[in-house]
């Protein structure tokens, strides 16, 4: 099959690839995958056990304000925000770091990680910080002592600020590019969040006639080029033993099944671990994209398919065995 791209063309091209790539990736109808990406997404929250405020008084306090709670089935401490994300906002459960705002998606990578006591921990594409956050509380949660390193080459002043906001104590924090992340620092890590930058296709919404105006196959094939050396470098400062959780709010198969399948047919040391998370809307990675077959475990990753609450997602977790 030839490769598909979609250079300058006008909007409407665009849109027609792009379309028929999401029907592709999700075995959809045309008219289906337009409607899924045309979501106007809504936000959940969760409790921050790093607080000193108790949850219980957390989640008295959000509901006192008017905020419509629904409790999500495989995460802690987090919550579907039915209604009342604008009084959220604008109240000092926000703005002191006694609640997190998110995507649900996002809280899927923090719970793979599965943070362990005594262990160091690297988060190589932190900013805003919402992940490092949620890992460290999970660990205090769990009775877990652990050290984060929070790593951003963009942002780390807004990373910084966002950790201070929200109470996550004693993490490093470095500048350093994701690709070279090997070069920069010595230290070898028991777990490893890369949760990579990318084209951002599962944040897009279609009905607004802006969505597609940076978006290209070109511009996927060239951030597929970069995660695969984020991969590369944040492996060689992985522990023999040791997990690496990938991560994109992405759809597009070279930027997620590419650069695993490639990792793991060049590293005899890695292997694929199933993920056992029971989320509505989750999928198993692809099999194969135009024309490239991808190695067999990649089932055992997971995409999670644009809904009212959840963006679309990839995340794989990884285990370096030697």
């Amino acid at each position: 099959m030839a490769r598909q791209t979609s250079g300058s063309g006008s909007n409407e091209q665009k849109k027609k690839i792009f379309l028929g790539r999401i029907s592709k990736i999700f075995s959809l109808s045309t008219a289906r995958a337009e409607k899924i990406v045309s979501i106007k997404l809504k936000s959940s929250v969760r409790i921050n056990r790093l607080s000193p405020m108790p949850a219980e008084e957390i989640i008295s306090t959000m509901q006192s304000i008017g905020c419509e709670l629904d409790p999500i089935s495989w995460c802690a401490d987090a919550y579907f925000l039915k209604n009342g994300k604008g009084a959220l906002v604008a109240s000092k459960l926000f703005s002191e770091g006694h609640v997190y705002i998110q995507n649900a998606s996002s809280l899927i990578p923090a719970l793979v990680m599965e943070p362990q006591s005594g262990e160091k921990i690297l988060d190589v594409c932190a900013a805003p910080g919402g992940k490092t956050a949620h890992m460290a509380a999970i660990a205090k949660g769990n009775g877990c002592h652990v050290d984060i390193w929070a790593n951003d080459a963009l942002r780390v002043k807004k990373l910084e600020d966002v950790l201070t906001t929200f109470h996550v104590p004693n993490v490093h924090l470095s500048a350093h590019q994701g690709q070279f992340i090997d070069r920069e620092i010595d230290i070898k890590f028991d777990r490893i969040l890369l949760d990579a930058q990318c084209s951002g296709e599962g944040m897009y919404n279609l009905s607004r006639s802006d969505a597609l105006k940076h978006w290209s196959v070109e511009r996927i094939q060239k951030m597929a080029y970069l995660q695969q050396k984020m991969l590369s470098a944040a492996w060689k400062v992985l522990k023999p033993g040791g997990v690496l959780v990938y991560s994109t709010c992405t759809f597009g198969p070279e930027e997620n099944e590419g650069p695993i399948s490639r990792h793991l047919k060049h590293n005899a040391d890695a292997a694929i671990v199933k993920i056992d998370l029971d989320i509505s809307g989750r999928m198993p990675g692809l099999k194969s994209w135009d024309g490239v077959k991808f190695n067999s475990d990649m089932e055992h990753a997971i995409r999670i398919m644009p809904s009212e609450y959840m963006e679309g997602f990839f995340v794989c977790r990884l285990r370096k065995n030697f």
